[in-house]
């Protein structure tokens, strides 16, 4: 468990060096770790999903468990029910079950303290994964760089519009890290040019809010959207719909993007309904468990763990279709 605070200089230097020199390269698709079946076998590690109602979650969720299963671990799994809350509550009755590490995906980036704090006491270490918190009371952090994420599918979104045009945003959960930095990357792309925001509104991550919420906006001002930015795929496959039912031809009338990189994303792409999808990868138990081995050994691992995810498109959509979640 790491314990002491490196300076930012120092610690990107350590993340560099420790990612090449330990082999903790997260995948981009799902496949097991280097470690042999029943590796772990005696661990108890604890789980505390935020939710289990989206695709993305969902594949994390049998991710976690299947690598849990194969290496022989003890996994303690609850399921937050979108409830900041409860997310603190499950952490604090994992800390009472006496589990050896806490994998923790946070569902906002304040509100889980107590819950981190009960672990610190505890000596348990966290492992933060997909999203991160307030603070450094956690042993590492393996994530997607969000703001990254919101950056390239600006980018593309730009140069699919010719540099101007008027776009919706479908945000996620506010508060969640995931939400903040995705509109943080995607305006730092979009400004200074031709690309303007006209109307944002959360939708929850979820494909019904998605499709509710862009119904709602195209009734305000739907002869006026040239695009919509979703932070990620369910809520862009929601807008899809909403505009179809409209008479408003996705790909054509409208340019989609997203995040996340779904198999039914990449369907959208080869269907021409969504114009790209940045990649998120969920595939977060081999990383996780190489992650708690190495810890378990003693070995320095590097705070931060960054997945090294691609942008999808009508390119290469076809070929990574098969491997998608």
């Amino acid at each position: 468990m790491v314990k002491k605070f490196i300076t930012t200089a120092v610690f990107l230097v350590t993340v560099i060096a420790l990612c090449v020199f330990t082999g903790l390269t997260p995948k981009s698709s799902e496949a097991a770790s280097s470690l042999p079946d029943g590796a772990l076998a005696g661990l108890k590690v604890g789980f505390a999903q935020m939710e289990n109602n989206i695709s993305w979650r969902v594949a994390e969720t049998k991710s976690v468990q299947d690598e849990a299963k194969r290496l022989g671990v003890e996994l303690i799994y609850t399921d937050a029910q979108s409830s900041t809350a409860k997310q603190v509550s499950d952490v604090e009755d994992m800390v009472v079950q006496g589990v050896n590490y806490i994998i923790l995906p946070p569902r906002e980036e304040e509100g889980l303290q107590p819950a981190l704090d009960k672990a610190k006491a505890a000596g348990i270490p966290v492992i933060l994964i997909d999203r991160t918190v307030r603070g450094d009371d956690y042993a590492v952090l393996i994530a997607s760089d969000f703001i990254e994420e919101g950056e390239r599918a600006g980018k593309w979104l730009i140069d699919k519009l010719g540099g101007s045009g008027n776009v919706v945003v479908l945000e996620g959960t506010q508060g969640a890290t995931s939400t903040i930095d995705r509109q943080k990357g995607f305006e730092q792309a979009i400004e200074g040019t031709g690309v303007k925001i006209i109307a944002m509104q959360t939708a929850e991550y979820t494909l019904s809010e998605g499709q509710r919420v862009m119904e709602n906006i195209i009734q305000a001002q739907g002869d006026k959207i040239d695009a919509v930015y979703a932070h990620n795929d369910d809520m862009a496959i929601g807008a899809i719909q909403a505009l179809k039912a409209a008479g408003i031809q996705p790909g054509k009338d409208v340019i989609v993007v997203s995040v996340d990189g779904s198999k039914a994303a990449l369907q959208a792409i080869i269907a021409g309904e969504l114009g790209c999808s940045v990649q998120c990868s969920p595939f977060f138990g081999p990383i996780t468990f190489e992650t708690i081995a190495k810890l378990e050994a003693g070995e320095k691992v590097p705070r931060f763990i960054k997945n090294e995810d691609l942008l999808f498109d009508i390119t290469n959509a076809a070929e990574h279709l098969e491997t998608a979640f």
